[in-house]
């Protein structure tokens, strides 16, 4: 189930304040694994999301490595914003700038601006929708309702 390891996450938190262990991580990896595989829905099939299981790159059900870099930044701004919060009013702005750079990262990947390598699937990235896929459109049929219409 992990996206990322405590290397990806411990990374991005500062070593002499505050690193995620062991019996911290499960709760804030199912949350960062919802936020991703959310995000990622409409550009990997959910068979493609099932397999992102394990953050190590030597396994077949391994998690692309910007995967688990965005997975490590969103961990570590959720725990940095908890343990934080008490400290004042709102997000601190550390916990906040890790969160937008991991959302970055997703919306580029939707985009089609970063590509995964080690996923085989070929992302939709929506760019070849065109008008014909979408039924009715004025193309194929005439108007159907008008502002004038009772119901």
């Amino acid at each position: 189930m992990p996206l990322a390891s405590l290397d990806d996450i411990n990374v991005h938190l500062p070593e002499d304040k505050l690193q995620v262990l062991d019996a911290d991580d499960n709760a804030l990896q199912l949350d960062a694994e919802t936020v991703i595989k959310a995000k990622l829905s409409g550009t990997y099939s959910p068979a493609t999301l099932a397999t992102w299981v394990n953050p190590a790159s030597t396994v077949a059900s391994a998690t692309p490595a910007i995967i688990s870099e965005v997975a490590g930044k969103l961990i570590a701004a959720i725990h940095y914003a908890r343990t934080f919060a008490s400290e004042g009013m709102g997000v601190p702005e550390y916990a906040q700038w890790l969160y937008d750079q991991a959302m970055q990262t997703l919306d580029e990947i939707v985009l089609g601006v970063i590509s995964l390598p080690e996923v085989p699937e070929v992302p939709d990235t929506g760019q070849h929708l065109t008008r014909d896929m979408f039924w009715p459109n004025n193309d194929t049929v005439g108007v159907r309702f008008k502002r004038s219409d009772v119901f």
